[in-house]
């Protein structure tokens, strides 16, 4: 605090808290927009996955399959140990491995998956993995469930963690109804539920949203 010549009167550096507010706020967008890149990432792959396991026909011709063995439970056709290798439209190199597929014999557009993980490199030489406990997909209605956990890393300490997720494979939307909680080196974030839309590029927080910066206070 410095003194105003001529009256005494103190005055303030207002310029300094000007670009301390601005500088917090291009941290508190930097966060955001990452934690959107590590979320929309992470659940969009999964989805990829799910579709290359089950349709791999259809996919392109980059992209490998192998498996342990294939069989039956309860007369679904059941594929264990399943392993899809491939690149993204980017060109960057992806592994994605699930400890069973298995398709419903009665709609061979509904399916199962146990244990999902996904390994993805992207630019730069950094990484993205995605893990899902459980899945179930709908083609036909174009759904997607994933139960049991879901978490998202990156190799340059980015993290998001939520219980459950539904996703609209037609609209690119996915949603989260149960808490979602995300760290990284730049601060913390949770919510109560959350919306991801592929197209306009948003996430949406939503219920007793808390965000905090390391070192800002907040």
């Amino acid at each position: 605090m410095s003194m105003a010549a001529g009256n005494g009167a103190p005055q303030y550096d207002w310029s300094a808290r000007v670009r301390t507010t601005a500088i917090e706020a291009l941290r508190y967008s930097k966060f955001v927009h990452l934690m959107k890149r590590v979320l929309s990432l992470g659940a969009f792959l999964i989805i990829a996955t799910l579709l290359s396991f089950l349709f791999v026909q259809r996919q392109p011709r980059q992209l490998a399959v192998s498996y342990e063995k294939l069989g039956r439970i309860e007369n679904d056709l059941a594929m264990v140990k399943p392993r899809l290798t491939g690149a993204d439209g980017r060109g960057n190199p992806f592994v994605i491995t699930a400890d069973m597929a298995v398709q419903d014999s009665k709609n061979t557009r509904k399916a199962s998956l146990k244990n999902l993980e996904a390994d993805l490199a992207l630019d730069k030489n950094s990484w993205i993995n995605a893990r899902a406990r459980a899945g179930m997909v709908d083609m036909a209605a174009g759904k997607l469930e994933l139960t049991g956990g879901i978490d998202v890393f990156t190799d340059t300490g980015y993290e998001l963690h939520s219980k459950t997720a539904s996703m609209d494979l037609k609209q690119s939307v996915v949603q989260g109804h149960g808490p979602v909680t995300g760290q990284g080196p730049d601060g913390t974030l949770r919510a109560d539920s959350f919306h991801a839309d592929r197209n306009t590029n948003l996430l949406t927080l939503s219920g007793n949203v808390q965000m905090t910066l390391h070192g800002s206070g907040k």
